[in-house]
């Protein structure tokens, strides 16, 4: 089994804003496959990503 990395993105409009009434900008999960001791991964535009990699044991 190849090492992954679980990923939550937030991405949106750089004009969006979130309010009690609406949130176009919401966290989205992914896992990533084949993390190794060097990768590639293009991020979205206009986003935040926050990248979980759990060291191998």
């Amino acid at each position: 089994m190849a090492p992954t990395a679980r990923l939550t993105t937030l991405q949106g409009d750089p004009d969006a804003v979130n309010t009690a009434d609406e949130q176009p900008v919401e966290p989205e999960k992914s896992v990533l496959e084949g993390v190794d001791d060097s990768f590639t991964h293009t991020f979205p535009p206009h986003s935040v990503t926050f990248m979980r990699i759990k060291e191998g044991g």
